[in-house]
């Protein structure tokens, strides 16, 4: 647990254990083989990466977006380790993007309490950080990768293809298969804003759990 300068948790066993479980499954969506498709591929990071948005806080969603895909540049076995930096940047502005704006449509228009209109929100709140993806991609092929404008829009339609397969895949999966209600009935689903503790809550916690051992 990391505490700040008020001596308050920041982030908890369960911020750290979600936020890693799921930048190791961008990592290993990574390994399963691409679709050719067109002039590209589509790959299958990008429905764990939002599936991470609809369940986790900006921070994490970031982070797994960013050093997930980074993680598997480095260290895959498809010699893509020159993407690192972008694939940083492009996919975890991804995962910041769709968790921050997920979250402010559903403050505002999902009532307390109910989750009828989170699965459309989900889709509302992706197409933004769908169209940064499309456009990272073209921009990081004319520059980073120094390919001439029309090469790189005939690769674009494999982005495209690449991210409505994500969303749709996230949102079966959190919501058509009810996985996120799922997490909540079992008390599962992370509830950042609820972990975090003053220190005189954990020194009250620490006392507990030591008469409860004495008693035993």
């Amino acid at each position: 647990m990391v505490k700040n300068k008020k001596k308050k948790i920041l982030f908890t066993t369960k911020w750290l254990s979600y936020t890693a479980l799921m930048t190791a499954l961008v990592v290993a969506t990574g390994y399963i083989p691409g679709i050719p498709v067109l002039t590209g591929k589509i790959y299958w990071c990008d429905f764990a990466i939002y599936t991470a948005a609809y369940i986790l806080d900006p921070l994490a969603a970031m982070i797994v977006g960013g050093v997930g895909t980074t993680f598997f540049d480095l260290f895959g076995i498809n010699g893509t380790a020159y993407n690192a930096i972008p694939s940083l940047i492009i996919h975890g502005m991804q995962g910041l993007f769709a968790s921050l704006i997920f979250t402010v449509l559903k403050k505002y228009f999902n009532k307390p309490g109910s989750n009828k209109r989170e699965g459309v929100i989900a889709v509302i709140s992706s197409i933004f950080p769908a169209l940064w993806v499309i456009l990272g991609y073209f921009i990081k092929r004319i520059t980073w990768e120094t390919l001439a404008p029309e090469v790189a829009v005939l690769k674009m339609p494999a982005n495209v293809l690449q991210e409505i397969i994500g969303v749709t895949v996230a949102v079966v999966i959190c919501y058509v298969c009810r996985f996120k209600r799922q997490l909540k009935r079992a008390h599962l689903l992370p509830d950042f804003k609820g972990e975090i503790l003053d220190s005189g809550e954990v020194k009250d916690l620490g006392m507990q759990d030591a008469n409860e051992n004495t008693e035993d």
